[in-house]
């Protein structure tokens, strides 16, 4: 192979490498929630989230970086509901905000970070 041809295909390996990951927009519905609990949801547009925690609805911006979910300034409602689903909420708004690494195959979003995965169907 000549270096003619050789510099761009490896400027161009480069360029698609350092790309951010698109997660396509729309609405997003938790594919397995345990003991009747409410799905929690996401709705993704441009650079919002918002979606439902299992208790409040949420808010906030985001970004994907390097494959992860970065989410800023997320904000909630501040209704009171029973114990259990408050942990539950607290617990996957602290999750969003630290860094879930996103996948998407087909119609399914899998967040997940150490041994927490969580993943949802686009509605």
């Amino acid at each position: 192979m000549s270096v003619k041809y050789l510099v761009p295909l490896c400027l161009l390996t480069v360029l698609t490498a350092c790309q951010q990951a698109e997660v396509p927009q729309g609405q997003y519905q938790q594919l397995t929630a345990e003991n009747n609990e409410k799905p929690f949801t996401l709705q993704l547009e441009e650079s919002r989230l918002s979606g439902f925690t299992g208790c409040n609805n949420a808010m906030g911006d985001y970004t994907i970086d390097k494959g992860e979910l970065v989410v800023s300034q997320l904000a909630s409602t501040m209704m009171a509901c029973e114990p259990a689903a408050m942990q539950r909420e607290q617990q996957f708004s602290q999750f969003l905000q630290n860094r879930p690494k996103v996948t998407i195959d087909g119609k399914i979003l899998t967040l997940s970070k150490d041994d927490t995965v969580y993943q949802f169907s686009a509605r």
